[in-house]
């Protein structure tokens, strides 16, 4: 798959890269004029739309883990700075860098949709159609949790097409996402040859769907999505913890059976590395984003996820060394879905229905715990809906840490709880004169695209 995407970049990609000097008219045409015509080049546009995603995840780090509570940041200026402490504005670089990424990987897939009726295999047909549908619903919910009401895109525009850039509600938004997410349950397969292993399938398209009804607070249908894929006792058949927690990032032992979907990367390979892994160490650019002192703390003496979250020493993040790859092209895979996240959605689903807590919340919960060598919970100590609930989103972060969950996860809680969390936070980290007010739980929407849009796009309240 990985040297699969490389024959996409020097196909596709140059026709579909951001707009310079050059006409994207004549370009837009030349695409659909000579390509797309049968099964092979529709093919190349689907691997096109995984390169979307490298491109996507390499950057998120910058809204998500620099944002939330679980790192500390000093001596952040600029836009770093106006990320990490609550004061960014539309002008902000990462927001726009961001957005243009994301779209992009959107119209790679509305194009391929466009085109789908040239695949004569229809096998294939089903297979692109719900991968690339995944594809275009994990930006979409990235986007809609991080900006709020967005542009809704579901087919091919015209660059100049400024109407269709109006932002939706972010009902809309999730009624598409569990529309094409749907799709995609029933039309990817369960797996895919060796060769193509980070290809969407069938049980990655339930755990993301799982997780966009989590985040609905649509909780029969979380555990209808995870039932199927957490098998006998949680201990999962396709999809299952990885003994060993450091191997899940490790080059030497990428997409194990803990993995539904991650977006792959491969060093020394024209492009197709990560920068992620560069920026979080000493030399690299967000060198100042570390593990802050009390996210440190919340680790029992035993948890073997301490030494692979972050370095000790000095609190930068280790989950994703490739030391023998040069400088801001790492080989590092960036995992997207895990089966412990399907292990602790299925535990906070079941807390969230039962009355208190029952076997369904604290046995997914303590695998978990146990992979980690941590103490494991029981109906003495976890006794109400509250304190399981509390556990489970600590779970989240310190099983997730520098995976980008955890913003993720607190711009879902009560918004009261996550706005004392981060005042807290800040307090504690040396910033007890910032206090987060609500509106700047999404961010705000890029004046670039504003500008871009003849004002059709419109900012998000009090960012004005």
């Amino acid at each position: 798959m990985k040297q699969k995407i490389l024959t996409a970049i020097v196909i596709v990609l140059s026709f579909a890269s951001c707009k310079k000097f050059l006409d994207e008219k004549p370009i837009s045409n030349l695409i659909e004029q000579s390509y797309y015509r049968n099964t092979e080049e529709v093919e190349t546009g689907v691997i096109a739309c995984y390169d979307g995603l490298q491109k996507v995840y390499d950057i998120e780090f910058k809204l998500t883990e620099i944002r939330a509570d679980n790192t500390s940041g000093v001596s952040l200026e600029g836009d770093w700075g106006a990320i990490k402490f609550f004061r960014d504005a539309p002008s902000n670089f990462f927001l726009a860098d961001y957005w243009q990424r994301a779209f992009n990987t959107i119209a790679r897939c509305n194009l391929v949709l466009k085109y789908l009726d040239n695949v004569t295999d229809p096998v294939k047909k089903k297979y692109f159609e719900g991968e690339v549908k995944f594809i275009r619903s994990l930006m979409y919910f990235n986007l809609v949790r991080l900006y709020g009401d967005v542009p809704l895109l579901t087919a091919s525009i015209k660059f100049d097409d400024f109407e269709k850039f109006k932002r939706i509600s972010k009902t809309e938004v999730y009624n598409q996402l569990k529309t094409d997410l749907l799709t995609s349950v029933e039309f990817c397969p369960p797996s895919w040859p060796t060769a193509q292993v980070a290809r969407v399938t069938k049980g990655a398209s339930q755990a993301l769907l799982a997780k966009v009804y989590l985040t609905l607070k649509d909780y029969p249908n979380v555990i209808t999505q995870l039932t199927p894929l957490i098998g006998t006792n949680f201990k999962g058949t396709t999809y299952q913890l990885n003994p060993s927690y450091a191997a899940i990032f490790s080059t030497a032992s990428e997409m194990s059976k803990e993995i539904l979907f991650a977006v792959r990367y491969k060093a020394s390979a024209n492009g197709e590395g990560n920068s992620f892994s560069y920026e979080y160490t000493n030399n690299g650019d967000a060198r100042n984003v570390k593990a802050s002192a009390a996210y440190q703390a919340l680790f029992e003496t035993s948890d073997i996820r301490k030494a692979t979250t972050f370095n000790a020493a000095n609190g930068l993040c280790t989950k994703f060394l490739d030391a023998t790859a040069p400088q801001r092209d790492a080989g590092n895979d960036f995992p997207v879905l895990r089966f412990a996240d399907v292990l602790l959605m299925y535990a906070e689903a079941s807390n969230e229905l039962a009355p208190t807590p029952n076997s369904d919340v604290l046995s997914p919960l303590n695998e978990v715990r146990l992979r980690a060598v941590a103490s494991v919970y029981n109906n003495t100590g976890l006794n109400t809906k509250e304190l399981a609930r509390t556990a489970i989103f600590k779970e989240r972060k310190l099983e997730f840490g520098f995976e980008n969950e955890r913003w993720y996860d607190l711009v879902r809680m009560d918004q009261n709880t996550t706005i004392a969390i981060l005042n807290a936070y800040l307090a504690a980290t040396g910033n007890p004169g910032i206090t987060v007010p609500a509106f700047r739980l999404i961010y705000p929407i890029p004046q670039t695209e504003i500008d871009l849009s003849k004002q059709n796009l419109t900012q998000n309240p009090f960012y004005n």
